[in-house]
């Protein structure tokens, strides 16, 4: 490992990305609750839901940094990562915007249809990235990995979904919207992920 891959493993960003991710889900998980309890609620969340996404921006810069000690950051891999940075902060800000024109608009005809689909509008965004990072990266070890944790992403809602989709038909749990689908995909995306660098690392030990 070169002298500068190992400054970037040591330093704290270069280590640590899941904190980032851990204070990203914190802060979403602490606005929904300020939402319940009616302290926040519609464009009064706002401000807060765009800091939270803020918090997107470390957690990209830290996966760079980790990828880099690692010897996994391509170019490929670089544009994956910014193209993942747009989509989530835009995923976030369109989802905010839909809900506070829902509330306090009481939108009807053209504007109800257009922000219920405006949250969805990221996804094509989302869609393109995966699809562009296959075509674009040219180690062939990297595209199997990254393919690979998709997959595992991929498995985690088929499983979850099912099982789901069963207790809900036989009354035992409630029913949960469709748009679950991508943050329980992109849980397994980074179980997955997670998997297969601890199963490196240890291969790579002596």
């Amino acid at each position: 490992m070169s002298q500068k891959a190992a400054k970037i493993e040591t330093s704290f960003a270069g280590r640590h990305p899941w904190l980032w991710a851990t204070a990203f889900a914190a802060a979403l998980c602490a606005i929904a609750y300020c939402e319940h309890r009616g302290v926040l609620g519609g464009w009064r969340s706002l401000p807060f839901v765009a800091a939270a996404a803020l918090l997107l921006i470390p957690l990209t810069k830290a996966t760079n940094n980790r990828q880099a000690a690692a010897g996994a950051l391509s170019p490929a891999t670089r544009r994956y990562n910014r193209r993942m940075l747009i989509w989530s902060v835009g995923y976030v800000l369109c989802l905010g915007t839909a809900m506070t024109v829902h509330n306090y608009l009481d939108p009807q005809g053209a504007l109800l249809w257009g922000i219920s689909v405006l949250p969805s509008v990221p996804m094509v965004y989302f869609v393109w990235t995966l699809a562009r990072y296959v075509i674009e990266e040219e180690d062939e070890y990297l595209r199997h990995r990254q393919t690979s944790a998709a997959l595992i992403g991929l498995a985690l809602v088929l499983l979850v979904g099912t099982l789901w989709g069963f207790l809900e038909t036989f009354g035992v749990a409630p029913h949960v919207p469709a748009w679950w689908v991508v943050p329980v995909w992109a849980i397994g995306l980074g179980l997955g992920q997670t998997i297969m660098a601890s199963a490196e690392r240890r291969a790579d030990r002596p």
